[in-house]
């Protein structure tokens, strides 16, 4: 669809700039305002017309989201990994690019809604932040032990501060206890964020549903739900697998493939996918006997658990948008069904 105006803002925590094109690419106003809820509406309500606005994903982006969607025609946050471009770059030539790329079509969506499950946004990006913090933080510490050839491998070491009597100069002591505090505190932090997942699977009868699928505990099931929002974001499975880095894009020229490469997507969903699979390829449910069934046939364990993680995505995505709990009868089928289409 055509409109009027297109908007372009480059959004920022102090300011806003904006520039504003007709449908020829022609400039027609540009302004720079105060980031706050009077100004901002105040410059958009200015532009009188049908009009579409966008700005790239920023850490406020949800907040401009719930307060613009409403007063223009059509809203597109943008990724802004794909808008990079030569030759100098200022706050204005930002905001008319983006109303540019955004008058051809050119701009790559992120999805944003005032859904009240995107409140889980937040929570499970709060939730990975500390479990990073908790790895690198454990890296420093097994650090100073292999700096004196001390092998501690065990998760128990974190606890243990007798071990600390072991290393050589004081200096490591001093700093090892440090970082053995800052270790139980993330830890204590931690508890409190899975608390908060288990209540929330009382919540959310989406969880309690993917939660029914093998291999999906409270933690998973809340990262999964946090990160998707909506399952209708995806017309069907495939497109899924895309957005879960499950699959590969083939690329060619002149119809010659010269290689692939993955889709741009989650990959933190690529990881949960993986990791599930690893974790119920062992047992006796359809995604344990697809992978043997598998592996009886020829195929690599790696392309087994590949075909495992993205079953187990399409079981999800199927699973929240039929309303029903995971039937693993009727899982044994469907998979048995696609293993003979494969084949012929």
């Amino acid at each position: 669809m055509e409109y009027k105006y297109y908007i372009g803002m480059d959004a920022h925590s102090k300011t806003c700039t904006f520039a504003v094109l007709d449908s020829k690419a022609r400039v027609i106003q540009r302004a720079k305002v105060r980031t706050n809820e009077r100004d901002l509406l105040g410059f958009v309500k200015s532009v009188r017309g049908p009009k579409a606005l966008t700005f790239e994903e920023t850490t406020i982006s949800q907040w401009l989201y719930v307060l613009l969607k409403n007063e223009v025609d059509h809203l597109v946050v943008c990724d802004p990994k794909p808008n990079k471009y030569p030759g100098a770059k200022t706050d204005k030539i930002d905001a008319t690019e983006l109303a540019d790329l955004l008058r051809v079509n050119r701009l790559r969506p992120v999805f944003h809604t005032e859904d009240r499950i995107s409140e889980l946004r937040t929570l499970v990006s709060g939730y990975n932040d500390l479990v990073q913090e908790i790895v690198r933080t454990k890296n420093r510490y097994n650090a100073l032990f292999r700096q004196c050839a001390i092998r501690i491998g065990s998760t128990k070491a974190y606890s243990h501060e007798e071990l600390i009597d072991l290393l050589s100069t004081n200096g490591q002591k001093f700093v090892a206890i440090r970082l053995m505090e800052e270790i139980k505190l993330f830890e204590r932090h931690k508890a409190v964020y899975l608390k908060q997942f288990k209540r929330n699977l009382k919540r959310f009868k989406e969880m309690q549903l993917i939660m029914s699928i093998p291999g999906f505990g409270p933690v998973f099931t809340n990262q999964v739900v946090g990160i998707v929002i909506s399952p209708w974001r995806f017309s069907n499975k495939y497109k899924f697998f895309s957005y879960a880095m499950l699959v590969k894009h083939q690329q060619m020229s002149d119809g010659v493939v010269y290689g692939s490469r993955r889709a741009f997507g989650n990959i933190q969903l690529k990881s949960i996918f993986k990791m599930a699979a690893r974790s119920v390829i062992h047992t006796d449910n359809a995604f344990g006997r697809k992978y043997r069934r598998m592996l009886s046939e020829g195929r690599t364990e790696k392309a087994a658990r590949n075909a495992v993680s993205r079953a187990l995505a399409a079981t999800v995505l199927a699973v929240w948008k039929s309303g029903n709990k995971y039937d693993d009868h009727y899982q044994e089928g469907m998979l048995r069904e696609k293993s003979c289409t494969d084949r012929t």
